[in-house]
């Protein structure tokens, strides 16, 4: 008798254990769930990724591809490259200058040292600091406010657009390079900047 009994709970186990394993043998993943063939979403066995549970009880997933939900993200803006000229000769930077949200931002350290000043960064602080003739020049990243000091007295510059970093390079509106070094800029499908 207790042969049978333990034959019958043997054979209970193992029929319970088969038919799970029996409904997709080999295909289940790490979560208990699988994508269905193409043949057998067909056939309309099932609808996509889906997990078991007991005996062969499907539960149907919301997330049929199996792919891990992303967050819904602001799509970057469409940036317009524009060709820099310094006193009629053109300029190659990388990054180019480009437009933005309505606004030319152009490479800060590139476009001052071809002007003729020097140019440090403070990883720190997230501040870009230029120098030249008397004057030291202030602007940090993601601020609306730069800062021009000349002979002890010191000019705030409002700029429409913060300075940013893009490819590694700290951009800033061009308005800000003629405010901040005097020079003349014009844009006619390209920036043109004359020193003075």
């Amino acid at each position: 008798m207790k042969k049978l009994v333990l034959f019958i709970t043997i054979l209970s186990l193992f029929m319970a254990t088969s038919l799970t394993a029996d409904a997709h043998p080999g295909r289940l993943d790490s979560n208990g769930g699988h994508n269905c063939s193409p043949k057998s979403q067909e056939k309309g066995l099932c609808s996509g990724y889906h997990y078991h549970n007991k005996g062969n009880e499907v539960v149907p997933s919301t997330n049929v591809n199996h792919k891990t939900p992303t967050t819904k993200s602001t799509p970057e803006p469409v940036l317009t490259t524009v060709d820099v000229y310094i006193n009629n000769v053109k300029q190659y930077y990388n990054p180019s200058a480009y437009i933005k949200n309505g606004t030319t931002l152009v490479p800060m350290k590139a476009i001052f040292v071809s002007l003729g000043a020097t140019v440090t960064y403070d990883n720190a602080t997230k501040k870009v600091t230029a120098y030249k003739d008397s004057k030291k020049i202030v602007i940090g990243v993601g601020n609306k406010n730069a800062y021009v000091n000349s002979n002890g007295s010191t000019t705030t510059i409002k700029l429409n657009h913060a300075a940013e970093i893009y490819k590694g390079t700290t951009m800033v509106p061009l308005r800000f390079v003629s405010e901040a070094l005097g020079a003349n800029i014009t844009f006619d499908d390209a920036v043109f900047i004359t020193t003075k």
